[in-house]
């Protein structure tokens, strides 16, 4: 049924996909298991040429919108040549671990089939992996898609995040983690067990937070028995978790930011995913940007 409401939503679509292209699908009936997603924001970049373009993933925090988000990314994206996705999501109570628990692996789902249909819908290929920025919620979900698919993924830009899914299966004394906060019960939510051999070789993360935020009232306390208090505290906890198993993370602090998605932050995030993106084709990234880390847990402010 999934399936079958994802070509509805592609058949529905609004404008046809031109060269350069601002437009977005448009809105289907909700199945009962289908996210509520009311459209998808997608800008090609003007010379897509025939070779597969490089997909950038762009997801919102609560409250916002794909195409207000995706606004002060375009001209990075036209820069990159990357083909620009931003689906519009009303997310659940992400504070409530057993509405994300459902929620968000059937976000994973329709954002794994959305992919799957992209080169059918713009008449042009594709690369398969993807980069994926997200704000907010929506770092939480970016970072979980690629715990659940990390082969659909090149990189991952999280900017403060409020929680975050450990790649963990135990604790330390045995006991099972499980998803939301773990990936112990991960077989069973996403159907397959967590790949965790190709996540480590094949996914890099960047990690963003704001030094002032800081404050625990923002945020749901049923994670800070794993992550911590502030969303400072849950980023180092995450990063540190990478480390620990031996992925590819870095972590950037940036000095006096509260809870907010500053234009540092953007620009600081495409600039690590186009040297990501830049490496994988073999070209050498531009004098300035933030190169790949493998398990260095931590790095500093650039």
């Amino acid at each position: 049924m999934l399936r079958c409401a994802l070509a509805m939503f592609l058949a529905l679509a609004l404008v046809a996909l031109t060269t350069p292209v601002r437009t977005a699908f448009a809105p289907v009936a909700q199945a009962a298991e289908q996210p509520n997603i009311p459209n998808v924001y997608v800008h090609a970049p003007k010379d897509r040429g025939s070779a597969p373009l490089q997909v950038l993933v762009a997801l919102h925090g609560i409250g916002g919108n794909g195409e207000q988000f995706a606004g002060p990314i375009l001209s990075e994206a036209d820069r990159n040549n990357w083909l620009l996705v931003a689906p519009t999501i009303v997310y659940g109570d992400w504070t409530d671990p057993n509405q994300v628990a459902s929620e968000d692996p059937r976000l994973i789902r329709w954002l794994d089939d959305f992919l799957d249909n992209l080169p059918g819908y713009i008449q042009a290929p594709v690369k398969p992996r993807v980069l994926l920025l997200g704000h907010s919620r929506g770092a939480q979900l970016a970072h979980r898609f690629a715990l659940f698919e990390p082969a659909r993924v090149l990189a991952v830009a999280a900017i403060a995040a409020g929680t975050y899914t450990l790649p963990v299966e135990h604790s330390d004394g045995g006991n099972m983690v499980r998803f939301p906060f773990g990936i112990g019960d991960l077989r069973a939510v996403a159907g397959h067990a967590f790949s965790r051999l190709q996540f480590i070789e094949d996914t890099e993360f960047w990690v963003g937070v704001g030094t002032d935020d800081t404050n625990p009232g923002d945020l749901p306390r049923a994670w800070d028995p794993y992550l911590g208090a502030t969303r400072v505290q849950r980023a180092r906890s995450f990063v540190q978790s990478l480390h620990n198993l031996g992925a590819r993370s870095v972590l950037v602090n940036f000095n006096g930011v509260p809870h907010s998605l500053s234009a540092d932050m953007t620009s600081t995030a495409c600039s690590f995913l186009r040297a990501l993106d830049l490496a994988h084709n073999g070209q050498a990234a531009p004098m300035g940007s933030p190169l790949p880390v493998k398990a260095t847990g931590v790095r500093g402010h650039f």
